[in-house]
């Protein structure tokens, strides 16, 4: 008759009497393993079961046991439920009671007299918790997708977004103008990799270090077929905190590109000199940029307006307005309104 054995909440065998008993003799078994004979509900200490089947007297078991210190593991059997859990109905009542209070496994008898055991199921806080974990996981993720797209192509994500009542160019904005100047690093300090600044110089823009201090002073190609354009300066947003000085005189940019301008956090000297397709809808737009001190306006249309525009730059030191199509009028008024500004309206 078989016999199965218990530790630990495990359920091993199907162990002979002859097996046990020899295993039980070698400390491979514990006095103070729980048994149980197959086809009954009831455990008992290992002893006491093989007494039972006349094997063995039963022995008493010792309250500190040597045997469960030298005994990592139960002996192995060749039967071909070899160290499977037994469906018995109940464990020991020692041993639910030691376990009180942790999880259990639930052992079951399938057909053909088969012995499988089954995992307990999760409790109902636990299945709420996994699924907030996971729902939680999946939302920033597809967050973090959605910004890093954003700030890679915000030409393109910037309408899609905003359709949802999404605007992030805001927050990038707000992100970008807080950078201070000392963040601002020279080209071999800029970590770009080699790619990004070949699409830099593929685009025909020059990039070149500021003489006797740190960033970028860039410059548009003089070649008309080359001039930048809204989508050069898109490109610039990689290197915007280390721009210092953007010259882009008789460029083909529009008053779109101001908004890329507008997150040059550290700009100081911007040149419009020529550029026909911006206005002062367009130059307002860098009303946030609290270091730009020169700003060369030469040939570009404007309207009176502009002068309050350029009254409320409180950084700006130098500006230059020929050909700009305002009075004398508009020009007294901002050279009295700034008079630490020089102001060279030709």
């Amino acid at each position: 008759m078989n016999i199965y054995v218990s530790r630990n909440g495990q359920t091993f065998g199907p162990y002979t009497a002859e097996q046990a008993k020899q295993f039980l003799e070698t400390n491979q078994l514990l006095r103070t393993d729980f048994a149980l004979i197959e086809g009954s509900s009831e455990w008992s200490t290992l002893p006491e079961v093989l007494a039972k089947l006349g094997n063995e007297p039963p022995v008493a078991i010792p309250s500190n046991s040597a045997d469960e210190s030298s005994v990592d593991t139960l002996p192995k059997t060749t039967s071909p439920t070899e160290q499977e859990p037994h469906s018995s109905g109940t464990e020991p009542k020692s041993k639910v009671n030691k376990k009180k209070g942790s999880k259990v496994q639930k052992i079951q008898r399938a057909r053909g007299g088969q012995i499988i055991m089954v995992a307990q199921e999760k409790s109902f806080l636990s299945k709420i918790f996994s699924t907030i974990f996971v729902f939680t996981f999946l939302l920033l993720l597809a967050v973090g997708g959605i910004v890093g797209a954003y700030f890679a192509m915000p030409s393109k994500m910037g309408p899609i977004l905003s359709r949802f009542g999404v605007n992030l160019e805001d927050f990038a904005g707000k992100t970008v103008n807080a950078a201070s100047p000392a963040e601002t690093k020279s080209p071999d300090e800029i970590m770009l990799s080699e790619d990004a600044w070949n699409t830099l110089r593929s685009s025909g823009i020059r990039i070149l270090p500021i003489v006797g201090g740190k960033g970028l002073q860039v410059i548009s190609s003089v070649d008309p077929e080359l001039a930048m354009k809204d989508e050069d300066l898109e490109k610039l947003m990689m290197i915007a905190p280390h721009i210092i000085s953007l010259d882009l005189t008789d460029s083909k940019v529009s008053n779109a590109g101001f908004d890329f301008i507008a997150k040059m956090p550290n700009l100081k000297k911007l040149f419009l000199e020529g550029v026909q397709e911006v206005d002062i809808s367009g130059i307002a737009k860098l009303k946030d940029l609290k270091n730009l001190e020169y700003l060369n306006l030469i040939r570009v249309k404007l309207e009176a307006s502009a002068v309050d525009f350029l009254i409320s730059l409180e950084s700006l030191r130098e500006v230059y307005l020929f050909e700009t199509g305002l009075d004398e009028s508009a020009i007294g008024k901002l050279k009295t309104a700034k008079p630490q500004v020089f102001v060279n309206s030709g």
